[in-house]
């Protein structure tokens, strides 16, 4: 997990009726920068490695630990690319709009903690997140560190989303992505707002969800969702909900 302490106390479970888990990859930075770091510095062979976990060949466990072994980048290089991610625009208010109604944010990362950490410190965002850790192995070597790793978890991924929090009839939880990385805890989640595969995979599988392009559009099905369901799950536990400045 990551934060910056300056967001340690942007909302607890304890006092939050909703949380919202968030995708980063391909979500909050559209442009996929896990993909694009492994375009930029690993063996063009990363890209089988990719497809055979799409298919459902493996799992997202195996495939980013060959995708890591496969990087070839001093820290100062990786780094460097690293600085030019950027996270949608209507990110930053979306967390605004969140934090006004005491809305549990949690980014669930299944890619690079480093990539994550340096994207929100860019844009001076705290928001705690989840993701699987880049190690320097010396030189131009990495590995792959799996802190949130769970052997229960039924998708085997390498950071298992779902048991970031605490799934319970008293709260009501949103899901935002784009990927397979999404599918599991989307079938758990109340609301889905999705685009591409995880979007797909909701079809599929009969569960409602919501499309997107940006954040701002996240914030705008967001909102419409919350305006029934929020204010009754309050008044049965006897919560208030701030209302729209």
């Amino acid at each position: 997990m990551g934060i910056d302490p300056r967001g340690a106390g942007m909302h607890s479970s304890k006092r939050s009726i909703v949380c919202v888990l968030v995708d980063f990859d391909g979500t909050i930075a559209p442009d996929d920068p896990t993909d694009r770091v492994l375009e930029r510095f690993a063996d063009s062979s990363w890209r089988d490695v990719e497809a055979a976990w799409q298919r459902g060949d493996s799992t997202s466990r195996d495939c980013l630990a060959r995708q890591t072994a496969l990087l070839r980048a001093t820290p100062a290089a990786l780094d460097e690319m690293i600085s030019t991610i950027r996270i949608d625009p209507g990110f930053p208010a979306f967390i605004d709009f969140c934090r006004h109604r005491a809305i549990e944010v949690k980014i669930v990362s299944d890619g690079f903690d480093r990539i994550v950490s340096a994207a929100l410190t860019s844009a001076r965002l705290s928001v705690p997140f989840f993701a699987n850790r880049l190690e320097w192995k010396g030189g131009d070597r990495w590995r792959l560190g799996l802190p949130h790793f769970q052997s229960r978890c039924r998708m085997s991924s390498a950071n298992c989303k779902c048991s970031h929090t605490q799934w319970s009839p008293s709260r009501s939880h949103v899901v935002i992505g784009d990927g397979r990385s999404d599918f599991c805890m989307s079938m758990r989640a109340d609301f889905v707002i999705a685009r591409g595969r995880l979007a797909d995979y909701c079809h599929e599988n009969g569960k409602p969800y919501a499309t997107y392009e940006n954040f701002h559009e996240v914030t705008a099905r967001l909102s419409s969702w919350l305006a029934p369901s929020t204010h009754a799950a309050a008044k049965m536990l006897g919560l208030s909900i701030p209302a729209a400045p």
